[in-house]
C-alpha cells in the first residue's frame, strides 16, 4: 500500500502494550511498506488505582482518552480489549477489525505452594471456606457469591503483575483473572487443557481456567477491537486483513446484548457466544450484587444477524426479571 506511517494509540500497561505490539506486527505483515508506531496515552482507569472500578465510573474508563485522540487526529487507530468498550461507539469512529478471539474464560489463580496448588481438581467450588478471593469485577463476584457465599471477596486493582504480586505477598489467597490476558503476556499456555503452572513476579502460580458453564465471561472477553475514524478509508483498508469473521459475529452479538441492557462496570452482566455452522448461540446472565438472584438464558439464531440474537436474548432476560434487578442496581447507585 506504499509508504505510510500509522500512529497506534495505546495504554501504557504491559498487557495493553503487548496487545498493541501484536496488532502492529500483524498490520505490518499484512501490508508491506506500512509503518506502525505506538503512542502511549494515559486513561482515567490507569490513573485511579485505589478505588474499585464500579465506584469510580462506568465503561469507558480505559478508552475515552484514546477515542478523543482518534477524533483529534493525534493517532490513527487504537487497540482495545473489547470488554472495556462501552456498547455505543462515538460518532465519527468505527470498530474496523476484531482479530481472532483468545480464550474467553476466566481463570482462578492460586499460589503453587498453596494446599490447592497441586490439585488438578482445584476450582471455585473446592476452595476452603473463608478463602480471600481478589476480583474487581461485579460480574465475577455475583457469580461466585451465587455458588460460594462463604468465600471472602475483596476488590483488587492494578495491572496483572501488580495483582499477582499481591497474591504472592498473601494479601489474597486467590485471584480471578482473564485467561486471555495471562496467555497474551506469555505467562500461560492456551494449548494446555487443565491447570497451567507459571512463574511471574518471582513467584510460582497455577492458573485454572473456569468453564463458561460455571462462570459466564464478560461481554467480548478475549476479543480485541481495533478502532479508527469512520472516514479513514486507508486505515480501514489496512485493517481488513486482521478482521476475523467468527470473532466479529461473537462480539456484535454480545455487545448488542449489553447495549440493550444498558449495562457497564457497575452491573453484573455476562454473555458468551459460540458458533456452529450458520448459527450462533448466545448465553447471557444478569445477576444481583449478592448473587442471590441470577437470571440466565440462551438464544440461538442465524449467524447473518448476530446483533438481533443479542437483543432478543436481552429481551428474554428483561421479561424474566432482569429489569427488576437492573432497576434495583440503578436505584442503589444513586
Amino acid at each position: 500500500m506504499g509508504q505510510k506511517t500509522l500512529i497506534l494509540g495505546t495504554r501504557g500497561s504491559k498487557l495493553a502494550l503487548t496487545q498493541s505490539e501484536m496488532m502492529a506486527a500483524a498490520l505490518r505483515a499484512a501490508n508491506p511498506g506500512l509503518a506502525v508506531e505506538l503512542k502511549i496515552i494515559s486513561t482515567k482507569g490507569d490513573r485511579i488505582l485505589d478505588v474499585a472500578l464500579s465506584a469510580v465510573g462506568d465503561k469507558g474508563l480505559f478508552v475515552k482518552e484514546l477515542e478523543q485522540a482518534l477524533l483529534d487526529h493525534e493517532v490513527d487507530l487504537c487497540v482495545h480489549s473489547c470488554k472495556d468498550l462501552p456498547s455505543v461507539v462515538p460518532d465519527g469512529l468505527t470498530l474496523a477489525a476484531f482479530p481472532e478471539r483468545a480464550d474467553p474464560r476466566d481463570a482462578l489463580v492460586i499460589n503453587a505452594a498453596s494446599p490447592e496448588g497441586d490439585r488438578a481438581s482445584a476450582s471455585i467450588l473446592t476452595l476452603p471456606t473463608g478463602t480471600v478471593v481478589g476480583t474487581s469485577s461485579l460480574r465475577r463476584a455475583s457469580q461466585i457469591r451465587a455458588v460460594r457465599p462463604d468465600l471472602q471477596l475483596r476488590d483488587v486493582r492494578g495491572n496483572v503483575d501488580t495483582r499477582l504480586r499481591k497474591l504472592a505477598e498473601g494479601q489474597y489467597e486467590a485471584l480471578v483473572l482473564a485467561s486471555a490476558g495471562l496467555d497474551r503476556l506469555g505467562f500461560t499456555d492456551s494449548t494446555v487443557d487443565g491447570p497451567r503452572p507459571f512463574t511471574a513476579v518471582d513467584a510460582s502460580f497455577v492458573s485454572l481456567p473456569i468453564s463458561a458453564e460455571q462462570m459466564l465471561p464478560a461481554v467480548a472477553q478475549g476479543i480485541l477491537a481495533i478502532e479508527c475514524r469512520a472516514d479513514d478509508a486507508l486505515t480501514i483498508g489496512a485493517l481488513a486483513a486482521l478482521d476475523h469473521a467468527p470473532s466479529r459475529a461473537a462480539a456484535l452479538a454480545e455487545r448488542a446484548f449489553l447495549g440493550r441492557l444498558e449495562g457497564g462496570c457497575q452491573v453484573p452482566i455476562a454473555a458468551h457466544a459460540t458458533l456452529a455452522g450458520d448459527s450462533l448461540s448466545l448465553r447471557g446472565m444478569v445477576g444481583s450484587l449478592d448473587g442471590l438472584n441470577v437470571i440466565s438464558a440462551e438464544r440461538t439464531g442465524d449467524l447473518s444477524d448476530p446483533a438481533a440474537i443479542g437483543v432478543a436474548l436481552a429481551e428474554d432476560l428483561l421479561a424474566r426479571g432482569a429489569a427488576e434487578i437492573l432497576a434495583e442496581l440503578a436505584t442503589a447507585k444513586q
